[in-house]
């Protein structure tokens, strides 16, 4: 019987001193994973890499090269194998089309690849190894509060770095050890999505849509590794449904939120399932299907309403009335009723609180929308010097991109000089938004 060559990556990962057990605990990965890389059908995630180069101890051209090699070697495996008696090549399916624009695969490889953050260790490299207690995943959980605290007051811009650098250090260390019992396991899991979820967030904010989905996806693939169905429905509701509206893709956030909710069931909290509901409203007012966006308004409104906070998951405490009420908002302003999303925002505005500075600012860019469509010049200006207010107080970009877009909104009334009073104290102390505003006026 012949023998299979070892790969490439196989014949690295033997002459760094592993075995494949050893190289995935190593890796912080199921052995499987390993196995599947190993014989070309499938290859590391880029986030996986830097670590891969320092397990195996080559550089990443060598890396590059090493899969390289495994996966021609696949190749010429393959080939062989397919051969039909007669030596004719088996016919093999075709490869699926490329998607284009927002897609989230949440079947990716990268799923069961975050599980191995659960994968035991063998005995002997348990005893060598510290465990993760739930005092360290509590100090985790302090940073992400801080973190996230820091994100509200003053946007991405000035904390993002850290985030990531966080997620790659300490965290990543944390993941890669084992946990002292399945509590604490649960525990780390739940904190990671959170600085995942932050991460994203953060990306859509300094204007990186792709790294932002990169990270919900990771975020993802770990609830779905720790069975946490409720959690990972309200990320592809809440986290991707409102990128996909960020990027203007309606229909993928009508899709993936409504997915989320027919997943989430009556098993999941209220509070989840009324932040949920309240996404699949926003798409359909964008697709301007308003008898479907109000059905779907009232029932988020009597979910929230029967929500204890107590008894909810720390992780959607903050989905108050007033979230709900920014949430209606935007849903009646993309279908055309001013009026009524005003009424929704003087909820949202008094309370969201005063430290929700980036929030803040959005809703009051809003809010000065309004009173354009309805006519409200003076009103229009003065609350969008509220807005450039809040704005210059973070280092929002989407802060900066709502408040451009008023000010686009009002080059129709340039002469006037409320209008110019609020350009002038714009190019004061936003003068990016002012900049982004004439970008967007030439663009039209």
């Amino acid at each position: 019987m012949a023998v299979r060559k070892r790969s490439a990556l196989a014949a690295r990962r033997a002459a760094a001193g592993y075995t494949q057990e050893s190289f995935a605990v190593a890796m912080c990965l199921d052995r499987t994973t390993v196995g599947r890389w190993e014989l070309g059908k499938s290859e590391p995630q880029t986030w996986q890499r830097p670590k891969l180069t320092e397990v195996l101890g080559v550089t990443p051209g060598q890396l590059d090269e090493i899969l390289r090699q495994t996966q021609e070697q696949a190749e010429r495996s393959a080939g062989s194998a397919t051969e039909d008696p007669v030596g004719k090549p088996a016919p093999r399916p075709s490869a699926p089309t490329e998607a284009t624009g927002v897609r989230l695969d949440i079947g990716a490889p990268q799923i069961s690849d975050w599980a191995a953050v659960y994968a035991t260790p063998p005995a002997d490299l348990q005893e060598r190894r510290l465990w993760v207690t739930d005092e360290e995943v509590g100090v985790a959980a302090g940073m992400l509060a801080m973190f996230r605290q820091l994100d509200h007051t003053h946007g991405a811009r000035s904390f993002a770095p850290q985030v990531r650098s966080y997620i790659a250090g300490e965290l990543d260390s944390l993941l890669a050890r084992p946990a002292a019992d399945e509590r604490v396991a649960r525990h780390r899991a739940r904190v990671t999505v959170g600085f995942l979820e932050l991460a994203g967030y953060q990306a859509v904010d300094t204007g990186s849509p792709a790294q932002a989905q990169a990270y919900y996806q990771r975020a993802l693939a770990l609830t779905t590794a720790t069975n946490d169905q409720a959690y990972g429905a309200y990320l592809v509701a809440v986290n991707l449904g409102h990128l996909a509206l960020h990027c203007d893709e309606p229909q993928t956030a009508l899709r993936w939120a409504s997915s989320a909710h027919a997943a989430a069931g009556t098993a999941t909290s209220p509070a989840t399932r009324s932040a949920i509901t309240a996404v699949v409203a926003r798409a359909n007012a964008r697709l301007g299907r308003e008898s479907e966006a109000t059905k779907l308004i009232l029932q988020a409104e009597e979910l929230l309403g029967t929500a204890n906070p107590q008894e909810e998951p720390d992780w959607i405490r903050y989905f108050t009335p007033a979230y709900l009420a920014d949430e209606v908002a935007h849903c009646w302003h993309d279908l055309g009723h001013a009026p009524a999303a005003r009424t929704q925002l003087a909820e949202a505005l008094d309370g969201v609180g005063r430290d929700k500075v980036r929030r803040l600012a959005i809703d009051a860019a809003l809010l000065a929308s309004t009173w354009l469509r309805t006519g409200d010049l003076d009103q229009a200006c003065a609350t969008g010097l509220d807005a450039v207010a809040y704005a210059a107080r973070t280092g929002s970009g989407r802060c900066v991109e709502r408040v451009a877009g008023v000010l686009v909104e009002l080059d129709a009334h340039a002469g006037c000089a409320p209008v110019q009073d609020l350009r002038e104290y714009t190019r004061a102390v936003l003068p990016e938004a002012d900049r982004l505003a004439l970008t967007m006026a030439r663009g039209a």
